[in-house]
């Protein structure tokens, strides 16, 4: 197969149309249109479906838009690393975070690396744990730092722990219930609640620990996918209340006026891991890089 091929699949998938595709691309719509009858007789199979809404993609068609997508990515990769070079910067680092973790501990750890090492561009990106973790075995990431919902990592990735942490239950300065020394079970459910995200893998934790608390329904009024700081300025406001992780919480309550409250059940854990490939730590400057955040995160901890 031409990866050009792919290339210009993932793009008429993501256009919905070869009208849009084509333009995109700067190629004529029945040179594309070949190219796709080209890649159709390669694959042994239809590739999309079109209708009067424009392309729908098979099956077939959707995981190999997701390698044209991947080679898509590498080119980008490739002439941001040209660009790079010229301007006298030889090395390039991509890491992921969590939303919460990476506001707590992100700006020290990229200090440390960039002490370090002073040719080096960094690349950061915050997402939800397991987005990130899909991306890192997709070659997106170098190194992840998140917590995580499975007992042991995919083939081929490897996790350390960087810290041991908890969940916890947070509230404004302003909150009814910022001034009590504990709640009672059962009396947070009626609160209004801010929730990191329903389609979260963790939210069974999460429900676990409110019933342990004596909240059988938790009243989410808000729910925040993938962003930290709306959540805590949220939060700040005073109106809610909600379950957080602690170890980003303890350096970051005091910026925003938040409060823990003592929760009347037992707390659930959330582990933080530094994730990588495993053929990354085989570079001797990666694993470098990997002992260096550990270490710097753990001296937060």
């Amino acid at each position: 197969m031409d990866p050009r091929h792919l290339v210009q699949l993932a793009t008429i998938l993501e256009k919905g149309s070869i009208t849009q595709a084509s333009r995109h691309l700067h190629l004529t719509q029945p040179t594309l249109t070949h190219n796709m009858q080209t890649l159709e007789m390669q694959a042994g199979g239809q590739l999309f479906e079109r209708s009067r809404y424009g392309v729908r993609s098979t099956p077939l068609g959707e995981m190999l838009a997701r390698e044209g997508r991947a080679i898509a990515r590498r080119l980008n990769d490739a002439a941001e690393v040209s660009a790079r070079h010229r301007g006298g910067i030889r090395r390039q680092l991509r890491i992921g975070s969590g939303p919460m973790v990476g506001a707590a501990v992100l700006d020290e750890v990229t200090r440390a690396l960039l002490t370090r090492f002073d040719d080096l561009a960094l690349s950061v990106r915050s997402d939800r744990p397991h987005t990130l973790v899909e991306q890192l075995i997709d070659g997106q990431h170098d190194f992840v730092i998140a917590p995580s919902w499975l007992e042991r990592p995919p083939q081929g990735i490897e996790r350390r722990l960087l810290v041991a942490d908890t969940l916890g239950v947070y509230c404004g300065m302003d909150h009814p219930f910022a001034g009590r020394a504990s709640l009672a079970h059962g009396e947070a459910e009626t609160a209004d609640w801010i929730s990191m995200g329903t389609t979260s893998p963790f939210e069974q934790d999460v429900r676990t620990m409110l019933a342990g608390g004596g909240v059988q329904q938790m009243r989410a009024q808000v729910t925040v996918l993938g962003e930290a700081f709306v959540l805590l300025e949220m939060l700040a406001r005073g109106r809610h209340i909600s379950v957080l992780p602690n170890f980003p919480l303890q350096r970051l309550r005091a910026r925003f006026g938040l409060v823990q409250l003592t929760w009347p059940g037992p707390a659930a854990s959330r582990p933080i891991y530094l994730w990588s490939r495993t053929t990354t730590l085989e570079s001797g400057l990666m694993a470098e890089v990997a002992e260096l955040i550990v270490a710097e995160v753990k001296s937060l901890a």
